[in-house]
Order: C-alpha cells, then structure tokens, then sequence
C-alpha cells in the first residue's frame, strides 16, 4: 500500500478553483481511483498526496462531465480518454523565470558547463513549456545553445507538442517580462517570441536541439551523460517512496559534476546526502560528486 504525505502542498490553481475544492471524495475513494488511474496507464497515480488527488480529481470529473466512479473507471479502458486525462491533470506552470534569484544563480553554473563538448539537459516530467524556454533563453544568452541538447519529457503526447511549438497557453507576458528583468536578461524578452492568433510562441530558432520523449520517466528510463536536470516543484507531487526512486535515477543519469535542481520547498531524500553536494539551500541545487569544478557565481 501507498504512503500518502500530509505534506504542505503548492497554492491551488485557478483552474482547481473553478472546479471547486471538494467533490464529496472520501480518502478511501481517492485511494481506489489513483489505484486503478495507476494500474490503467503506469504512472505512479497512487504515490501522490491524497490532498493534490482531492482537489485534481474535482477539476477532471467537472471538465470532463463524470458523473461518477464507475463512470470514470471505464472511460479509463480507452486510450483516447487516457490521452485526455494526461493532457488535464497536471497543474500548469504559470510564469516564465519563477523565482528569478535561481535562474541568476544557474547562469554561471551553465556557463562553466559549457567546457564540456556537448551539454545534455533533462526535464523529466514538465507539462508546460515554462522553464525549457526560460533555460533556452539563459543558453541563447550565453552563447552555447548550439552545444546544449534538451530533453522534454512528459506522459501526454498533445503538451510536449505544444513544447515541440513553442507554445503557451497561460499567456503571463507581463509576469513573465518582469522575471526577465529581475535575472538581469542581457537581450529584450519581446525578440524571443511573437503572437499567433494570440498565443505566445517562441522564435524557432530557440528550439534547436530540442527532443521530447513521452512516457513517465520512471518507466523509460533515464538519457546517459547527463549535464543538468531540472526538477523543480515535481517532488512535491509524490511521496518518499517515489521521490527516492527518482533521485536514485536522476543520480545514475548525471555526469560526474552535473547538477540536479529541485523545487525550493523540496528536499533530497537524506540517503543521498553523501552522493549529492549542496551548491545553493536556498535555490536548491545539487552537485554529483567525482568531478571537481570551480563553480562561480561572478
């Protein structure tokens, strides 16, 4: 049986508000349901917070016109339903550059990556575009995207398209130009993307060297040599049993001195406190071990 964390969970969204917080779930009708989404598609459904499945599972059956459990059970037995419920229940992220001081503090970090050859960047699980752009700026503004490969993976086909398009759909564009300033950007946030129809898309030539994998990344596997992964703000989704798992994966995937970031409310399990070399509690990022570097934040 699952361990579900009473953990402080992120801030509800607004598209949770619409749906209202609750559903009339009981825990034990949670615990059922994330058991079968779990079994029925292979994501570990059934790892996460019983308080985030409460308020997910109130926003799916409204959006999605269930009207009850069984309902819900057999539209679980297509994969064209499958698809859909991967598509709506991640909670999107909302602003580009979030958390500013983290993207200053990365930037030299990158930069002294950029003495390898190629830098292979993993984003194991992210449902919006957000943060690859953000990190494709940071690259472009350093001079090395041509020598940075990104990986993008997520386990709806339809979000790592929208990636592949360089799409959002949460428009934050005055957020999002205001975090470009706070990390002291050296261009102008407008040259990077245009509108369509109304819809933020990034300039092409931004997204070379961009490949998406579908799949939940505990299931694939993990790309080799690499350079960076970007984990923020997932593991709040999970409990402890998971976020070992991922951890352990990540840890195996990293280069000798690649780095791992994770969300700043989130915590590295303590069994790899050995393995992993804190750089930065606040922002929180993490160093393997077995290459020394001189890191500089100049």
């Amino acid at each position: 049986m699952a361990r579900f964390l009473s953990r402080t969970m992120p801030s509800i969204s607004s598209t949770e508000k619409v749906a209202g917080v609750s559903a009339g779930f009981g825990i034990r009708e949670v615990k059922e349901l994330s058991s079968v989404m779990a079994e029925s598609t292979g994501v570990p459904y059934d790892h996460m917070p019983i308080s985030f499945l409460k308020r997910r599972l109130s926003y799916i059956f409204k959006k999605h016109n269930i009207r009850n459990s069984d309902m819900f059970r057999q539209m679980l037995e297509t994969e064209d339903y499958k698809a859909r419920l991967f598509y709506d229940f991640p909670v999107d992220t909302t602003e580009m550059f979030r958390d500013p001081g983290f993207w200053r503090y990365l930037r030299p970090l990158v930069r002294c990556l950029s003495t390898n050859e190629n830098i292979n960047v993993w984003f194991p699980e992210v449902s919006t575009g957000e943060e690859v752009f953000s990190f494709l700026i940071l690259v472009n503004e350093l001079g090395i995207r041509d020598m940075v490969n990104v990986i993008c993976q997520h386990v709806s086909e339809e979000r790592l398209s929208e990636i592949e398009k360089g799409i959002l759909n949460n428009r934050n564009i005055q957020l999002n130009s205001s975090n470009y300033v706070r990390i002291e950007g050296s261009g102008v946030f407008e040259d990077y993307y245009s509108l369509e129809d109304n819809v933020f898309v990034l300039k092409n030539s931004l997204l070379k060297n961009v490949r998406t994998v579908r799949g939940h990344f505990l299931n694939t596997g993990a790309p080799k040599n690499t350079s960076v992964i970007m984990f923020r703000n997932n593991m709040l989704y999970y409990d402890k049993e998971v976020s070992e798992r991922s951890i352990a994966g990540f840890w195996d995937a990293l280069l000798p001195g690649g780095i791992i970031a994770i969300g700043a409310k989130e915590r590295i399990p303590e069994s790899f406190d050995a393995k992993l070399e804190c750089l930065n509690t606040k922002e929180k990022v993490f160093k393997k071990h077995g290459f020394e570097i001189i890191w500089s934040n100049d």
